[in-house]
């Protein structure tokens, strides 16, 4: 997925792979959740990580995304919760050899296209290969997309899940995270 910075993007992307998502009702007050994700990564106590994180991509990644898929998406605008067990970023973090592969996640998304705005749903199952103790091979599983037709649907979840600065971008993040919770 993309964010408003690189950086933000890539502090995204490695919640994203250790985070599960559950979606909430466009309509509904959202839960009383931080939504600094990373403080809630880096500084937070309880057994759980939790924590809403909005996804919204920079006019440079709004104008890859547009190249991707043709011309067809303009822009969206995803809400996700992320929940997710703080041993199970633990135990991947910790791994010298190591696949880690998420559960399905749910996520909501408003896209606009050349020709109308909608609601989208889909999921998230992240996959990480962890080689000699580094991230080396990562995507952000992005599937069951519901909303739209998979004629439209099938080239955005290839074109997401084989972005390079998308998987690139996670494995930077997870990389950089690793080095400096080693330290």
């Amino acid at each position: 997925m993309m964010l408003h910075s690189a950086t933000g993007a890539l502090r995204l992307l490695f919640v994203a792979l250790l985070a599960a998502w559950t979606v909430h009702d466009a309509g509904a007050a959202p839960p009383a959740l931080p939504s600094d994700c990373f403080a809630e990564v880096e500084t937070g106590t309880g057994p759980e990580i939790a924590c809403l994180f909005p996804l919204r991509p920079s006019a440079e990644e709004r104008a890859e995304l547009e190249r991707g898929s043709r011309g067809y998406v303009k822009d969206f605008n995803c809400r996700l919760t992320v929940r997710i067990a703080r041993a199970e970023i633990d135990k991947a973090l910790a791994a010298v050899d190591y696949v880690f592969k998420s559960p399905e996640q749910p996520v909501i998304c408003t896209i606009t296209t050349y020709k109308s705005t909608f609601d989208v749903t889909g999921t998230f199952a992240p996959e990480v290969t962890f080689k000699n103790g580094e991230a080396v091979s990562a995507t952000p599983g992005l599937g069951n997309v519901a909303g739209i037709s998979r004629v439209i649907s099938w080239p955005v979840v290839q074109f997401v899940n084989r972005w390079p600065s998308v998987r690139a971008g996670m494995l930077t993040i997870i990389n950089a995270y690793k080095k400096q919770k080693s330290r």
